[in-house]
């Protein structure tokens, strides 16, 4: 500050004053090539020579993008950045830090033992995504197993496993399922929100195969998700703390998605909506941050009653965030006739502008069918909708488009999509539809790439890799 008091100043001014004061650290180099370029890179394992005390790891960065396109235009200079490359080991974090200039590197990290685990960009402090190999991984096994690899790390490693294998960068998906069996004893609500995100988007997208792909997969994260209730079960604890409350949470809406045919999670659930239809002011017995997956899981294994006194608190409720409660449940009906009734609904005039896209949201949520049925009731329906928002909010018109087309998974969809919004053309939500079509593209590239590994259709693959 003294150095410049009354003076002009540029960005590379405090990089210097920072470097001079860190004892020589690179911070006007590094923070050059992550503030002056976009994105961020891809830190790849290329090369592994293990030894009982040290292993010599070579990496390769590059940019990475989501999905997996490289980016660069062809003569176009390389992305490079200044990467810090910190490593956590079985034994903590090690002092020593690689910076890593170019395209590739090497170097040799001590081992506490042959069998020493390491794991890069240590407490995931780095924006980067790294791929490590299958050696790497499978040492790393038994610290996530254990829960003695720091929490930031085994949530992190979920997600740059997912990551990967949107982009297209690893050799077989069998990597990150077989990675997620590891974390079958976990506990973390962090580490359970990574998982959730990613279980809930491979579903999501594995549900719309053609094959058996979607159930064999459903059956898979079941196992990984039953042995929650053993950890946190569905009443809260005396003494307990807010970790407790948000595992419980996402123990619940997993089980909404995933589990909602077990007879013990449906006989619970109703029985809790039982109570709650007496008293809906009971918190004990049916919690507000657990009422929209219990009413999930009522409303697919039910039909008209349960739909009907859903929908009847949504008259009564006061609380506008309980009313939202049965909003984006509704659509979850297993009937498709309260499917279609719910969508019709949503132009009643019952429901307010500016929620009126939540029930399509359950809807297209609900499955893939209902996903279709949002989107046949949108075209049908689109002139209707169009003039209802008016000269509201285009954000509105955008997630009604995101809710009723988004989470299709072919590119015959997205061709469909693109055609009629030429047709029927939004200037105002122009960004919004082209992110659907790009996102729709993705998960049918994604799609694509699980169903060309037929192993994955098999029942027994997953068999092996749970066991």
């Amino acid at each position: 500050m003294d150095t410049y008091k009354y003076k002009n100043t540029e960005t590379y001014h405090l990089w210097e004053c920072w470097e001079k004061s860190s004892n020589g650290l690179p911070i006007g180099e590094l923070m050059k090539s992550w503030t002056e370029q976009c994105g961020f890179p891809l830190l790849k394992v290329t090369q592994e020579e293990w030894k009982d005390e040290e292993v010599t790891l070579t990496f390769q960065q590059s940019w990475f993008l989501s999905d997996g396109s490289c980016g660069e235009t062809e003569g176009e200079d390389k992305k490079l950045w200044c990467v810090p490359i910190f490593v956590q080991t079985e034994s903590g974090i090690l002092p020593s830090v690689t910076w890593m200039r170019e395209e590739y590197c090497s170097v040799t990290i001590p081992l506490s033992g042959s069998n020493g685990y390491i794991k890069l960009n240590a407490n995931h402090d780095v924006p980067m995504r790294v791929q490590h190999t299958p050696t790497m991984l499978a040492k790393m096994a038994g610290s996530i197993a254990d829960m003695t690899m720091p929490v930031s790390d085994r949530g992190g490693l979920l997600m740059d496993m997912y990551a990967l294998l949107k982009a297209n960068k690893l050799l077989h998906p069998k990597a990150l399922f077989t990675l997620i069996t590891y974390y079958k004893h976990e506990t973390s609500p962090i580490v359970w929100e990574a998982m959730e995100s990613i279980l809930s988007s491979l579903e999501s997208i594995t549900s719309q195969a053609d094959s058996e792909l979607g159930a064999h997969f459903r059956a898979f994260a079941k196992k990984i998700i039953m042995p929650l209730k053993n950890v946190v079960g569905w009443d809260p604890q005396e003494g307990e703390d807010h970790f407790a409350v948000k595992l419980r949470g996402t123990m619940i809406r997993l089980f909404a998605k995933f589990c909602n045919d077990e007879e013990d999670v449906v006989n619970e659930a109703k029985s809790r909506f039982s109570k709650f239809l007496v008293n809906p002011d009971d918190v004990k017995a049916l919690p507000s941050d657990i009422r929209l997956p219990v009413f999930k899981i009522v409303l697919k294994n039910g039909g008209t009653e349960e739909y009907d006194a859903i929908k009847s608190y949504f008259y009564s409720a006061v609380d506008i965030a309980e009313k939202k409660l049965a909003l984006n449940s509704l659509g979850y009906a297993s009937d498709p006739a309260l499917k279609q009734k719910t969508l019709d609904w949503t132009l009643s005039g019952d429901v307010k502008l500016q929620d009126f896209f939540y029930p399509m949201g359950s809807v297209s949520g609900s499955s893939k069918e209902g996903l279709a049925l949002s989107w046949t009731f949108f075209q049908s329906n689109f002139d209707t909708i169009k003039d209802k928002i008016g000269k509201a909010s285009s954000s509105l018109m955008d997630a009604c488009i995101i809710y009723c087309c988004g989470s299709f998974c072919t590119d015959e969809d997205a061709d469909k999509v693109e055609e009629f919004f030429k047709a029927n053309p939004l200037p105002n939500n122009a960004r919004k539809i082209a992110q659907a079509v790009e996102n729709i593209r993705a998960n049918a590239k994604m799609l694509e790439s699980l169903q060309k590994h037929i192993e994955l259709i098999d029942e027994g693959f997953w068999v092996s890799i749970s066991s």
